[in-house]
């Protein structure tokens, strides 16, 4: 008698099922540590503002960011937590841009003070850039702060490596315990034995003490999805550099399509270069799209 296939072979039925759940049980395991290992909102006085490609989020302790993402804190500050032990704080009215949410933590700095702190040199590492500066810290501590026309530093503990992002010859320059580095906009990189009176007596209180990590008490959570973005929440971010401006320009540059954004946009980001190109690149589209074609038969 013909038997079907499965009831001749019950046996290498039962095996098949057990290799496909074993398959997907040692799938699941390679995808768990993925997740495990993206930086987190491990603590917020208030939730954050979280833009996640082109919609605005709150967001408060507990959501696991992605890359690409952006995250401003409020009138409170905010605190960001790898896998390796980085940790990063926003002062308020602080934003960041999260280049790498994984096991390479690497982060833009948009405006105002931030913290960062990092484990023992073989266990963290943190690449940060700040305006016309980058630097590597590993276990390290400091202080930033990028304003419109300089980027200040101040290393707590540990030695920073710090190169200018506008000079491809420059060699990193270490920065150590308790000196302060500062870039102009006009003015190459200075370092000094201490940070002057000005930057310690501007510095948000909460930096004074040191970054604890908290994340195990942050249990994940989504953010809220509010709003589309508009070019009010882009405008505050001229002080970044010209490779993050191009960055942010092309995460952006779809919301175009939004003619309200578009009007937005001409009025309050058409004076920075990279908007200008994008406008004007839109408007070409559009035209050609718009212009009928002419056959000749």
């Amino acid at each position: 008698m013909n038997l079907p296939n499965q009831l001749r072979c019950p046996k290498r039925i039962a095996l098949g099922g057990a290799r496909g759940a074993l398959a997907a049980t040692v799938l699941l395991l390679a995808v768990l540590p993925a997740f495990a290992q993206n930086a987190v909102i491990s603590h917020a006085e208030a939730p954050a503002r979280l833009l996640r490609k082109t919609t605005v989020f709150q967001a408060p302790a507990g959501v696991r960011l992605q890359a690409g993402d952006i995250v401003e804190a409020g009138a409170r500050s905010v605190q960001i937590e790898w896998a390796n032990g980085a940790r990063f704080a926003l002062g308020p009215g602080a934003s960041l841009l999260v280049k790498d949410a994984g096991g390479l933590p690497a982060l833009s700095v948009l405006r105002g003070w931030s913290k960062f702190a990092t484990n023992a040199p073989a266990g963290g590492r943190l690449s940060l850039e700040a305006g016309a500066v980058s630097l590597q810290a590993a276990g390290a501590s400091g202080i930033l702060h990028l304003a419109p026309d300089k980027t200040e530093l101040f290393v707590e503990t540990g030695t920073v490596a710090l190169s200018e992002t506008d000079r491809a010859d420059g060699q990193p320059l270490a920065v150590g315990r308790e000196q302060y580095a500062q870039r102009d906009a006009v003015r190459p990189l200075a370092l000094t034995p201490r940070a002057p009176r000005l930057f310690i007596s501007s510095m948000p209180r909460v930096f004074l003490d040191p970054l604890v990590a908290v994340s195990s008490r942050a249990p994940a959570v989504a953010p809220t999805p509010l709003r589309e973005v508009n070019a009010a929440d882009l405008a505050a971010w001229h002080e970044a550099g010209p490779a993050l401006r191009k960055r942010l320009v092309a995460q952006f540059a779809p919301r175009l399509a939004d003619p309200a954004f578009r009007k937005e946009a001409e009025s309050t980001l058409a004076d920075a270069p990279e908007w200008r190109d994008a406008l004007r690149r839109h408007t070409a589209a559009r035209n050609r799209a718009n212009t009928p074609l002419n056959y000749l038969f």
